[in-house]
């Protein structure tokens, strides 16, 4: 969805994300009115995290690689 980005803007997008979708899920299992497991909500919150990096990194478009003309010395 971004595109191609440099390393390091990836790795800060993929850490992020990580990051917020462990949160939501900590979040989720400590509250008492869901009843779920701690446990369960953070790898929850981590596969969501995985997926979301994912979905924001990588470049769904399919890009033609130009056409490499033989080389005439």
């Amino acid at each position: 969805m971004l595109g191609p980005l440099p390393a390091l803007h990836r790795l800060l997008i993929v850490v992020s994300a990580l990051v917020v979708c462990v949160g939501i899920g900590l979040w989720i299992g400590t509250m008492p009115a869901v009843p779920l497991n701690l446990r369960v909500s953070l790898v929850a919150g981590g596969v969501a995290g995985v997926v979301a990096a994912f979905a924001l990194v990588h470049d769904f478009h399919r890009r033609r690689r130009p056409a490499r003309a033989p080389r005439r010395h």
